[in-house]
């Protein structure tokens, strides 16, 4: 999850000179990585308040309409993830590399997906994380520094038809992501991405983010909270579990 993000925004800075500071291109993701590596597994219990006044076309509109979901989070490593539901509905959903397993506990129902076949058919870099070696074959980057961050731009080397452009700022004190903005490519802010956080075991962790997104539908606001935040309590691998046809991978 966020997670992913402080893997791409190094990654980013690691792929060009450093001509922004005095710093080489080493320590600033040497500083970047710092905290991150800290990080093998975590678990927090979650508030997600969604906010939407997207209109599906032939729909009058109802005005915003807004649900609160409560559940629970589980990450390991830069790939593996599972995401349960607890209310409004129950749901499961695991991700592990790039398979996705998504688990209606009411029904029973699931499927799974291979995530990258869906990245390759969007013209996205595949992967369970975004490594030095993909980042530099689909964008051109690059960094300026204001105030106190570190802003660097992302643009795919080829024509995408849905991303123009990604922005990452990062806070030169901390060494941390606090805002991501994704742009069409008719260069219109598409989604902006906050992030908060606190020390927790002596390890900045994100506590909150806020997103924003705009679609032809409508506009969407999603607002979340991390609880009973745990870090490196040895997370098992058999919370990721994913089953397909029949038989567990």
């Amino acid at each position: 999850m966020y997670k992913k993000l402080f893997v791409i925004a190094a990654v980013a800075l690691f792929a060009f000179s450093a001509t922004a500071s005095d710093l080489t291109t080493e320590d600033i993701i040497a500083n970047i990585q710092a905290n991150q590596t800290k990080i093998h597994d975590m678990y927090a219990e979650t508030t997600t308040t969604i906010t939407s006044s997207m209109t599906m076309p032939g729909q009058e509109s109802k005005g915003p309409q807004t649900m609160v979901q409560k559940g629970k989070m589980w990450t390991k490593g830069q790939d593996k993830s599972k995401i349960e539901i607890l209310s409004p509905t129950r749901q499961i959903t695991i991700t592990n590399g790039d398979i996705i397993t998504v688990i209606n506990q009411d029904t029973g129902q699931s499927f799974t997906q291979d995530l990258s076949k869906t990245r390759e058919k969007a013209g996205l870099p595949g992967g369970g994380s975004m490594d030095l070696a993909k980042a530099l074959n689909y964008f051109d980057l690059s960094i300026v520094q204001k105030d106190n961050q570190y802003i660097i731009s992302g643009k795919p080397k080829q024509s995408n038809k849905f991303l123009g452009r990604m922005e990452f700022y990062i806070d030169s004190d901390r060494w941390l992501p606090v805002k991501i903005i994704m742009y069409t490519p008719a260069d219109k802010v598409m989604s902006t991405t906050e992030m908060r956080y606190k020390k927790i075991s002596d390890i900045w962790v994100a506590t909150e983010t806020s997103s924003a997104a705009t679609t032809p539908m409508g506009a969407i606001k999603t607002e979340m909270v991390f609880e009973n935040v745990k870090v490196n309590q040895g997370i098992a691998d058999r919370e990721f579990r994913i089953y397909m046809k029949g038989r567990m991978q």
